[in-house]
């Protein structure tokens, strides 16, 4: 019986079967096949028609046979295992374990086979890099001795390339991993923070200035951070690198940029272009980075292409004419199998006549990068051109049917959006990210350069309209699908088309109808901040011309949103309220039991328990058995809460577990886990610190393992926290305390929890500490109207008690309004 493990997965040749983490998988005898078929071929790209004549020999069979075996097959082994070659075919994209382990020199020791995933979001595999050994050796060299390097050179010389290179051999060496975040579909330089917090995972709340906390965010991590194309945002870029190097030690900054940051502790790499030979040195041009890129491009799309003494110096001509730039090499490179080599060396004499000084919207681009992208647009038909400068007012990527409806118009139908797309995929100019469902994007300046083409045609204010009402129906529809994948998706899009909309010239009705479908997204991904500014600032726009439904969910939203202390209790009972009305006079039952249950649950944090009451009591009355099962267990969710905090404590435990039952069963993980943190809560407020230790410190250990529940890990180790002071193990406390804090900040939550930390510091002696975040929790609470728990008064009066007995009142008054006006980042300083 023949075994070929990759990963968790285990194919039986023999026995035709499929083993997922040691357990049979359901597997159909067709898909098995193609599996088989791609791994035997796994060194090449396997056309459909070869994969069809040898799974359904001597049938005829639809070519969408082939792709439900292919999606069926990605549902089991997850889509990065089959990749789609566009216009080629499927190609096994993995390695198997035999293979892995022939790489690795005799006498290393096997990994373990539950070694920790390396954390980042590279692709596991790169295209090869040429003629750049130098470089990535001089480059590793600057990272591990600096905390900040900078790649500079022009645009499309590979800079981006490189840098992902040696990200990519240093995954293993950072803690908290290698993350490569891309600036150049952002417009707007205030989206910079909100998108590298986004792809870190780090929450950003109001309480201070992003960067502020995302740098408090980071202090303690050991990462290398990749920022991809910061030139047109380098200002903010800047200070962040700033920032880092000198709050964050273990945080290392790679940037590629067309510019310098200019910054003191700056390291330079710049990077020339790819080495061209000279005529004279024909014989040896392959061993040229430029001339080796150039054949190796072609090869890919034509594997019989070799480099001869006949095409020689027709390769090395188109290689010194793009002055080695790697990106205008590889666009030349893409139609070799159209126009030939001569043919190739022919037109960039054409090219380079059309430049000219600047375009009226020049984005700074060198003008070697320029000629080969008018070069490549000027061999694009009349049609295609005009679907590619239309793609350009995307952000971050975009569907097939999104590109239906930007591209097309009177004359160009949906279907023949199609077609162009195609052809601008094989062209190079979009590229096309495999997958169950495919998304395209054009290249960093490909875009830009398309969008001084829409300009020049007169089309950038019709286009960004356009733009802005189809990323409004795209979010819509996911949001009623609950597409969270599409969702995180298009959240580049979401951003690019607010900014236009919320503009002088925008369209006011489209910024607030993505103000309100996005908030909830951005909201579970923990960007609950950057969804309630939007909120806000479209508010003047809600007014009576706004569509009902969609005037109710705002004012649902920004109640939501505000709750935690981000707004005044007031302000959002009072918007909970309107768009309670407005669901009544619409008679949409679940989204007024929806508001019904936040108001509930806003009034518990000033202590309205009988208008709380009243609130639950008219949901429950209205649930139907049709209803999906969250409604009902969130409702009984704010209950327990209400139980507990109207003492009692027995009945909160028994709706707590009746309502995390219901999450258990339908699977909805998010919630399993906060209705956990809600019992152990009420265990501590008991008295039964050791209870409520043991399940804080479970609950702790599952949402460290779990994505998206930075918040719920934030409540249990403030909780932790809580119980081991209660207990005296104040050595546990304080280094629970220590992985609590960032975190905490990160959420927004740290003033909410502060009379915690509080307590530790009057335990440990440290009384003046104590006063002071007292006195900054007391003022959180007058901000943001809401009174403390059991537990928290408990703490707060046992640390002002024991401030009393030891020091005059006016020192501890003085102490504790000296709290009141720190900043949290100074607070966090007196705990350290």
């Amino acid at each position: 019986m023949q075994s070929l493990r990759f990963g968790r997965f285990e194919v039986l040749t023999t026995e035709r079967r499929l083993l997922v983490d040691g357990q049979p998988a359901i597997v159909g005898a067709r898909a098995f096949d193609v599996l088989m078929a791609l791994i035997e071929r796994r060194d090449r790209v396997v056309s459909k028609g070869e994969l069809l004549d040898t799974v359904w020999p001597r049938l005829v069979v639809e070519e969408n046979n082939l792709q439900v075996q292919i999606s069926a097959l990605r549902k089991l082994l997850g889509p990065e295992v089959i990749a789609t070659i566009s216009g080629r075919g499927y190609r096994f994209a993995t390695r198997l374990d035999s293979e892995r382990q022939a790489d690795v020199p005799a006498g290393t020791p096997p990994a373990p086979r539950d070694a920790p995933l390396v954390r980042t979001n590279l692709p596991e595999r790169l295209p090869a890099l040429y003629g750049r050994e130098a470089d990535l050796q001089a480059l590793r060299a600057l990272v591990e001795a600096s905390p900040l390097v900078t790649i500079a050179g022009a645009g499309g010389i590979g800079k981006t390339r490189l840098a992902m290179a040696l990200a990519h051999e240093l995954r293993g060496r950072y803690a908290d991993g290698v993350w490569m975040i891309e600036l150049a579909s952002l417009n707007d330089p205030a989206l910079v923070l909100p998108t590298i917090a986004q792809a870190l995972q780090v929450p950003l709340s109001a309480h201070q200035p992003p960067q502020a906390e995302l740098i408090g965010a980071l202090q303690t991590q050991s990462l290398l951070l990749l920022l991809d194309n910061c030139e047109h945002v380098l200002d903010v870029v800047s200070a962040l690198a700033a920032g880092l190097v000198r709050e964050a030690p273990g945080v290392h900054l790679l940037a590629t940029s067309q510019e310098l940051l200019r910054l003191p502790d700056e390291q330079l790499l710049r990077l020339a272009p790819l080495a061209v030979p000279e005529h004279r040195q024909a014989a040896q041009a392959a061993d040229f980075g430029a001339v080796r890129l150039f054949v190796e491009r072609v090869r890919a799309l034509d594997t019989g292409f070799e480099l001869t003494a006949d095409n020689a110096d027709a390769v090395i001509d188109i290689c010194g004419q793009l002055d080695g730039i790697a990106l205008a090499i590889e666009l030349a490179a893409a139609r070799v199998p159209l126009l030939g080599v001569e043919g190739i060396r022919d037109r960039l004499s054409e090219r380079f006549r059309v430049l000219t000084g600047g375009a009226r919207v020049s984005l700074r681009r060198h003008q070697t990068l320029r000629a080969a992208l008018d070069w490549s647009h000027n061999l694009l038909g009349t049609d295609e051109q005009k679907v590619f400068r239309r793609l350009g007012v995307f952000a971050g990527g975009f569907t097939l049917d999104s590109a239906q409806r930007i591209a097309g118009d009177d004359t160009i139908d949906e279907w023949a959006v199609i077609d162009l797309l195609s052809g601008l995929v094989d062209k190079s100019l979009v590229l096309a990210d495999g997958g169950p469902r495919p998304r395209y994007r054009l290249l960093e300046t490909a875009r830009s350069y398309a969008v001084e083409k829409l300009a020049e045609a007169g089309e950038t204010d019709a286009w960004l309209r356009r733009h802005a009402t189809t990323t409004q129906a795209v979010l819509e529809r996911a949001v009623k699908r609950r597409d969270s994948e599409l969702l995180a998706q298009e959240m580049n899009n979401v951003r690019a088309a607010f900014t236009w909309a919320a503009s002088l010239h925008g369209d006011p009705s489209t910024a607030v109808a993505l103000a309100t479908a996005s908030s909830v997204v951005l909201a579970v991904e923990g960007f609950v901040v950057e969804a309630l500014e939007r909120l806000l600032k479209v508010e003047p726009h809600v007014t009576g011309a706004t569509p009902p439904a969609q005037a109710a969910q705002y004012w649902q939203w920004l109640g939501r949103l505000g709750i935690d202390g981000r707004l005044p209790v007031s302000r959002c009972i009072e918007a909970l309220q309107r768009a309670e009305a407005m669901f009544r006079e619409q008679g949409n039952t679940r989204h007024l039991h929806a508001c019904l249950r936040m108001q509930a649950e806003a009034r518990l944090e000033t202590g309205q328990f009988a208008a709380a009451q009243t609130a639950l009591d008219e949901a429950r009355q209205m649930e139907h058995p049709a209803w999906p099962v969250a409604d009902r267990m969130r409702r009984l969710r704010v209950q327990g809460l209400l139980l507990d905090m109207t003492g009692r404590p027995e009945e909160s435990l028994a709706t707590s577990e009746q309502a995390y039952w219901l999450a258990e069963a339908d699977g909805i993980d998010r919630y399993v886990l906060i209705l956990l943190s809600d019992m152990a809560g009420v265990h501590l407020k008991l008295g039964h610190a050791e209870e409520a230790a043991e399940r804080f410190r479970a609950l702790a250990g599952k949402a460290r393992h779990r994505a998206a529940n930075g918040l719920t890990l934030c409540y249990a180790l403030a909780g932790l926290t809580a119980a081991l002071i209660a207990q005296d193990h104040l050595a546990e406390a304080r280094e629970v305390a220590n992985e609590a804090m960032p975190l905490l900040r990160r959420s927004g939550i740290f003033l909410a929890r502060s009379d915690i930390f509080a307590w530790l510091a009057a335990r440990e002696g440290d009384l003046v500490t104590a006063a002071k975040l007292v006195g900054a929790a007391d003022a959180f609470r007058r901000r943001s109207e809401s009174s403390r728990d059991q537990v928290e008064q408990r703490i707060r009066d046992e640390v002002v008690q024991q401030l009393q007995a030891a020091h005059p009142p006016p020192c501890v008054a003085q102490w504790m309004a000296e709290g009141a006006s720190l900043e949290e980042e100074a607070l966090v300083r007196l705990m350290a």
